[in-house]
């Protein structure tokens, strides 16, 4: 069976190349997933932008389409030429089985109306809680909400990360979904305990992130070392720059901007604590680089409430909350990390994601 990311952002993921690039957890999460789906014996492909790489260009045994260049085309005309004529052009090329693609936005109507001509199934992933909440979806544009709709309500298969955001499809778009949580294919890794000094937050520089508040979190803590990472959104640059001249003037903030994986991963090493400042998530990929360490996490949002149930850290209810909550977990002893190195193993592994996805392949193809 072939198998289509239609993932416009994920090549400088797959090309090692990502420093500077506008990407976040849900390039890296397509990215994983085609390489577990490659090594299970699918032929595995994605559309992307055009950086200039060849066409039909393959990494690691994943043939790469390309679309459009990200600058190109007349602003409000370039929609339809050359971004909707280049992106059903690349589908046309990948001629895959199933085609994939993730977060709310234009990407589903466009496989929707191309599926009805050319035969073929699509699966739309949710990466956001707000992707199922009418109102609360992370689109820009009328237009691109319009087309997620008509997408959503086509699609062969609707993945959600969350039991909370499967009852948010079934109230609000009268649809099925299909849990299939978040993964990382690691194994857990104990750190040493005299090396975890920093207090960390990793995500893209966007207002639903909050990340004013992890700066007012470290002047309020001035004996903790904070570390906040993360690149510009392309949406609004400009909350990157005030973010940064923010940083520049508290002492105890290091604020490196964007950081490729393997960078990143190195500051989680490092790590006493994982804190999330978002007012909505879907599943955080930094909560499984976190959960692999057995690093508490602390967090305004609480997947299904597994954080709560599972004693994996501690949920803030207001913003008035964070210091005191950060300063108690600073100053206590660490928690022991066997019991969230379990959960991270028992729900999260590479294994149990791709049987899930070959389930419901084989479902779609029958």
């Amino acid at each position: 069976m072939k198998i289509c990311f239609v993932c416009l952002t994920a090549y400088p993921v797959l090309s090692g190349n990502s420093r500077g690039a506008d990407i976040g957890g849900a390039e890296l999460q397509q990215v994983n997933l085609a390489k577990l789906l490659r090594d299970s014996g699918y032929t595995v492909s994605f559309v992307t932008m055009d950086h200039g790489q060849p066409d039909r260009e393959t990494i690691d045994g994943i043939s790469i389409f390309k679309a459009f260049p990200p600058e190109a085309g007349i602003p409000v005309l370039r929609f339809l030429h050359p971004r909707l004529t280049a992106i059903v052009a690349a589908l046309g090329r990948a001629a895959a089985d199933v085609y994939y693609t993730r977060a709310a936005g234009m990407l589903p109507g466009v496989l929707a109306a191309c599926a009805r001509f050319r035969r073929f199934k699509y699966v739309f992933a949710g990466a956001n809680d707000g992707d199922f909440i009418p109102g609360r979806m992370l689109v820009r544009h009328a237009r691109d909400r319009w087309l997620y709709r008509f997408g959503l309500a086509r699609a062969n298969a609707v993945i959600c990360q969350s039991a909370t955001q499967q009852e948010s499809l079934r109230r609000h778009f009268a649809r099925d979904g299909v849990v299939i949580p978040n993964f990382f294919d690691a194994e857990p890794k104990r750190l040493r305990d005299e090396e975890r000094d920093i207090v960390l937050w990793v995500g893209k520089i966007r207002e639903v992130k909050r990340p004013a508040l992890f700066t007012e979190l470290a002047l309020a803590l001035p004996e903790v070392r904070c570390v906040m990472i993360g690149g510009a959104d392309s949406a609004d640059p400009q909350l990157f720059r005030d973010i940064q001249r923010r940083a520049e003037g508290i002492a105890n903030l290091e604020f490196p901007g964007f950081q490729p994986f393997e960078a990143t991963e190195a500051y989680f090493d490092r790590c006493r604590l994982l804190v999330n400042t978002s007012s909505t998530e879907g599943f955080p990929n930094t909560f499984l680089q976190a959960l692999r360490r057995g690093i508490p996490i602390v967090s305004f949002v609480d997947p299904d409430g597994m954080i709560e149930r599972h004693r994996l850290g501690r949920i803030v209810r207001n913003p008035a909350e964070l210091p005191a909550v950060v300063r108690s977990l600073w100053r206590e002893p660490l928690w022991p990390p066997e019991p969230l190195q379990a959960v991270f193993t028992e729900r999260f592994s590479g294994s149990s994601v791709v049987s899930a996805y070959r389930r419901l392949f084989a479902e779609l193809a029958a």
